[in-house]
């Protein structure tokens, strides 16, 4: 009696590993967007005096396009960038006494999305502390097969009459990236879904990258950790966890027989 309940606690596990195994979900890569450095990116916004870094602006007059406004974007857009030429600083005076912190975020439109104030529909504000690298990420609510403006802002403002180049403050983007598409089926019945190849009892995932990757040593990207966005951990943790029973049962029931 024993043996047959080791039994069916073994045939319960594989056959709850197999649903796991379904339920697991692709992975979608980081993938870096190419961009080229324009010498005179670095600027100040008009009404506010402070540095901004255009990454794609045409409008009014601009004329940088660093980052093609051919460009597709999904999930979220990544900025790594450096500061340089303001020290230790990471709060600024006002003309009124007061003092706020020092931050940078996204702003632009992009396709359906559109962000002009720091925190404002997925711009998350990254705070400065002196001189060093950072990331601003802008988390997009619609995918776009576009880039129609994007500007790297900060409230870094320069003093009266003073200029950027006098200022000695630079801002250097490192890299930047996007959320690559997923096509992925997962299936034991051996049918064929558009975009990935299955055959029978078995799983097939494929991941496409909306952006190529581009050859850092050519465009002077830094390139990104392969920062894989998961899918359907729980699934993972659960098929491993099966696995572990399943391995326990059958020593039971090896030992039972000896």
């Amino acid at each position: 009696m024993k043996i047959k309940k080791f039994i069916m606690a073994l045939t319960v596990a594989v056959s709850v590993l197999s649903v796991s195994a379904m339920g697991i979900s692709a992975y979608a890569d980081d993938v870096n967007i190419s961009y080229t450095a324009s010498s005179d990116a670095l600027t100040t916004s008009d009404d506010t005096n402070e540095v901004r870094l255009n990454i794609c602006n045409t409008w009014n007059g601009n004329n940088i396009e660093d980052v093609s406004t051919e460009t597709p974007v999904s999930e979220k857009i990544v900025v790594n960038f450096t500061v340089d030429g303001i020290g230790s600083d990471s709060t600024r005076t006002n003309e009124d006494g007061t003092t706020e912190n020092l931050c940078a975020y996204l702003i632009g439109s992009v396709g359906m999305n559109s962000a002009w104030n720091a925190g404002e529909n997925g711009n998350t504000a990254v705070s400065i502390n002196g001189d060093g690298d950072y990331t601003a990420t802008w988390t997009l609510n619609e995918a776009s097969e576009t880039i129609d403006s994007l500007i790297l802002q900060s409230n870094i403002k320069l003093d009266k009459d003073e200029t950027l180049a006098s200022s000695g403050i630079t801002f250097k983007i490192n890299y930047i990236s996007t959320v690559g598409s997923e096509s992925t089926t997962t299936t034991d019945t051996g049918t064929t879904t558009t975009g990935t190849t299955t055959s029978a009892d078995t799983t097939s995932t494929t991941t496409t990258s909306a952006v190529a990757s581009t050859d850092s040593a050519s465009s002077g990207n830094a390139p990104i950790a392969n920062a894989p966005a998961p899918t359907g951990d729980a699934g993972v943790g659960t098929a491993v966890a099966i696995m572990a029973l399943a391995g326990v049962s059958v020593l039971a029931i090896k030992k039972k027989n000896n």
